[in-house]
């Protein structure tokens, strides 16, 4: 796995992400988790290895 914190750069200020992808050649769908109140967590981050797994 691939994995990245990037920040975009949005009309309200950045906005820091975290990306996960395979290593091997996709193509791989995409998933976008929309953070709820507690913002982005390690328990997130989890589920997107899952997913992107």
């Amino acid at each position: 796995m691939i994995e990245e914190n990037i920040d975009i750069q949005t009309a309200n200020g950045s906005m820091n992400t975290f990306v996960v992808f395979p290593e091997e050649d996709g193509p791989h769908p995409v998933v976008f988790f929309y953070m709820d109140a507690p913002g982005k967590r390690e328990e997130l981050h989890d589920m997107a290895r899952r997913l992107a797994s």
